[in-house]
């Protein structure tokens, strides 16, 4: 009975995907001058797969110019010649096209591929006719030559001796190192899931968890009425719902490797396009974040360190005049903070020049003052629009970067700050929650309405005393912390409730801090700090100014999840303009 293999196609597809990024992360390494006998086994493991699993499929491009790869990675390892700075570009363009080329197949493309035709004539092309007519590349000499002599089929590598092996090339045999097996796969108990199978468990605990809360506030307001062995299982529910939440959010978790894996390649091609000399190091490579948020920091962050190189890291030339050594050096690292995950990016280069972020911020027409702090002047580097390039580049100059990491990051209901020495360097520090299904909330109420505040947002809350609160027109503006002049923010203006008439009482004050600006949010009631589960508005309803959210409390009430960010900037925007002015 014939095997269908149309099922196994999709498993291609992955593992495919991850021995591209193995050849390209091991590529890089052979960079840095780590050309041992393992680099280049991982790489000639990870051709051998690829080759083996598309000779199957019938995706001869593909199985044709991985034994092309193979082929060359087999002599090296075997010292004949030895990996150098063509070795690496060829690989990586390689791993471009073969990306390119994978996902052609995976939309279902079966034409011929021109991009993989120009790459199969580049590896087999001879070299200059100097060179001898054993060594096809001009690095290193080809171990096949003998072989060669006689006439190969069509489809190199396809030959009797090799079909036994490469049955199922994805499901490689060939003994991979520990490390990287461990890097791939995990353990040998793991399966491959469907990531909507997944989302789908985590939205069904997340209305388990709303039900429970339901039922726990039924039982709390009969009071002594309640039966005790029905407040205990209630109890024992609420217990094992919460374990079952963080069970389930756990499998949605991934190691920042899997951002952090892309950045040497990143780093290597900007650097080299800039003629800088730039050194990555990584750290917290196993801190974990919700799969979602992993792929979402990836865009802000590929901004973040293509400005670091772009205008924080000097030329050789320049470092060398600075006293600094010639290679500058980028470093991310990973952290968890409480419920949330740090993403430090810092370099070695330029530093900020305060004087020259002020002037171009006023000449593009932004508020700006020499009074500021040092953390309001960084913060110009994130309005839209804004750059201090000279020119356009493919690189710079349109001033869409640093927006748009406030934006995504801000979505993704996190903040972000920066620091900087001028001549030593800066640091971006982007904080975001380690999931977007599950909040830790400040339930605050204002008439009969009940609203939600990000606890990570919340700095302190207070009575302020009558004398602490200035008013501007008869409303008051102003409320004094400590010495420092907050402006406030009115829930009821934002929210636009109509009291009719109806004193609102002695006023409640939550300081809320967002990207180093702070406000003071009025409210009638603080009610109490809750975990709660997130329902989108985007993808339930559609997307609200000012509200991040919702959520179902316990009595079955849905409330607003504010969008702290956005009020607390444009309250900063309004207390800037009324300086200026």
């Amino acid at each position: 009975m014939p095997i269908d293999l149309n099922r196994f196609i999709a498993t291609f597809f992955d593992e495919a995907k991850e021995h591209l990024e193995t050849i390209e992360e091991q590529a890089m390494a052979l960079g840095s001058g780590r050309d041992d006998e393992e680099t280049l086994n991982s790489i000639f493991r990870a051709a051998h797969s690829i080759k083996g699993g598309s000779g199957t499929f019938g995706f001869t491009q593909l199985s044709e110019a991985t034994h092309e790869i193979e082929t060359l990675f087999d002599g090296l390892r075997k010292g004949k010649g030895r990996a150098d700075a063509a070795t690496v570009r060829l690989v990586l363009d390689c791993c471009d096209v073969f990306k390119s080329h994978v996902a052609r197949l995976k939309a279902g493309e079966r034409g011929n591929d021109p991009a993989m035709e120009a790459l199969r004539e580049r590896l087999t092309s001879p070299r200059a006719a100097e060179a001898p007519k054993e060594e096809k590349f001009g690095f290193f000499d080809d171990p096949m030559a003998a072989q060669k002599a006689e006439p190969e089929p069509k489809n190199p590598g396809r030959r009797k001796e090799d079909r036994k092996e490469e049955k199922f090339g994805f499901f490689d045999s060939d003994p991979a190192s520990p490390a990287e097996q461990n890097r791939r796969r995990g353990d040998t108990s793991s399966i491959r899931v469907g990531v909507d199978k997944i989302d789908r468990i985590v939205n069904l605990v997340g209305e388990l968890v709303i039900a429970q809360a339901m039922v726990q506030q039924s039982v709390a307001t009969q009071g002594s009425k309640a039966d005790e062995r029905l407040a205990h299982s209630v109890a024992t529910l609420d217990r094992n719902t919460r374990e079952l939440q963080q069970a389930v959010m756990s499998i949605r978790m991934m190691p920042m490797e899997f951002v952090f894996s892309r950045f040497p390649r990143l780093v290597y091609d900007v650097s080299a396009k800039l003629n800088k000399k730039v050194h990555l190091r990584t750290q917290g490579h196993e801190t974990e974040l919700d799969k979602e948020l992993i792929e979402q920091l990836v865009d802000p962050l590929t901004h973040v360190v293509r400005n670091a190189i772009d205008h924080g890291i000097e030329s050789p030339v320049e470092r060398v005049k600075a006293g600094k050594p010639e290679a500058g050096t980028i470093v991310m690292r990973a952290t968890h903070r409480g419920g949330s995950v740090v993403i430090v990016v810092s370099d070695d280069g330029r530093g900020l020049d305060r004087d020259r972020i002020v002037a171009k911020a006023r000449e593009l027409g932004i508020p700006a003052d020499d009074s500021w702090t040092d953390a309001q002047a960084w913060g110009l580097i994130f309005e839209a629009g804004f750059t201090t390039a000279k020119e356009v580049t493919a690189l710079s100059g349109r001033g869409v970067g640093m927006d748009v990491v406030r934006r995504n990051i801000t979505h993704m209901g996190g903040t972000v700050s920066v620091s900087s020495v001028k001549g030593e360097g800066t640091t971006i520090t982007l904080q975001v929650p380690l999931t977007l299904a599950v909040l830790d909330g400040m339930i605050v109420g204002v008439g009969d309405e009940q609203y939600i505040v990000p606890l990570e947002f919340v700095a302190e809350a207070f009575k302020p005393a009558p004398g602490d609160i200035r008013s501007i027109v008869g409303q008051p503006s102003l409320v004094a912390v400590r010495g420092e002049h907050l402006p406030i923010v009115r829930l009821d203006h934002l929210v636009q409730l109509d009291r009719h008439g109806a004193p609102a009482g002695e006023p409640i004050c939550l300081v809320v801090e967002v990207d180093s600006r702070r406000a003071a949010l009025l409210v009638d009631q603080l009610i109490g700090q809750q975990q709660l589960v997130v329902k989108s508005l985007d993808s339930n309803l559609h997307s609200v100014p000012g509200v991040a959210g919702a959520t179902i409390l316990g009595d079955g009430r849905v409330s607003l999840i504010l969008d702290v960010s956005t009020f607390t900037r444009s309250t900063a925007a309004r207390a800037t303009a009324r300086t200026a002015a």
